[in-house]
């Protein structure tokens, strides 16, 4: 996976800094804080959300491949959420001016703005109908997430359950866009000590 293909550090703080309200800012977290793809992102309702243990539970008709999970919220995103639910304790996370839950293209058009605003987004390609490809999408995010896991010491196996992988394998292709994650296992594995002919 090529660098393009997911956010620096810096590049996540120009985005949050570009967000107009704590909406944008809950948007940003639960994308590249939680990786949650951006259509169960949309469907979240309160009654879904355990605060006390930092919890979300993902609902299996809501999710790819309809498996239901859990994710782990950490604080920065759960405070997020309680400043976007403002008191509320049923319903949808994001409501639609109308009825329901804002959509994805909603969320694509936010991100579009907070990008621009954070003079990130550009046109990567034209898809098969030629419509620009923007660089800043939702699943970027997601992937950000998911390198981001493995170079702060996440194992594979709890990013896996975290994304909601049908198998380890699609997790893996992050393995491999993360050097960094492989150099900390042999750093923190015994296997200096063979090399220097020592006993373990």
């Amino acid at each position: 996976m090529e660098p393009e293909k997911f956010l620096t550090p810096s590049e996540f703080k120009a985005l949050l800094k570009a967000a107009k309200d704590n909406r944008d800012r809950c948007i940003l977290l639960l994308l590249a804080g939680a990786g949650l793809r951006v259509g169960e992102m949309t469907q979240i309702q309160a009654e879904y959300i355990d605060f006390q243990k930092g919890y979300l539970h993902i609902q299996a008709a809501k999710s790819k491949g309809k498996r239901p999970r859990t994710a782990v919220l950490l604080p920065q995103v759960t405070e997020a959420i309680v400043k976007q639910l403002a008191g509320r304790s049923k319903g949808w996370l994001f409501p639609s001016y109308r009825e329901g839950h804002i959509s994805s293209r909603q969320v694509q058009n936010l991100l579009d703005g907070m990008a621009t605003r954070a003079d990130l987004q550009e046109v990567k390609r034209k898809d098969k109908a030629g419509k620009d490809r923007h660089r800043i999408h939702p699943h970027l995010l997601r992937h950000s997430f998911a390198i981001w896991s493995l170079d702060g010491g996440v194992p594979v196996g709890d990013l896996q359950d975290q994304l909601g992988h049908a198998t380890l394998a699609t997790t893996g292709i992050y393995l491999k866009a993360s050097p960094n994650h492989r150099r900390e296992a042999y750093m923190r594995s015994r296997l200096s000590n063979y090399l220097a002919g020592e006993k373990t």
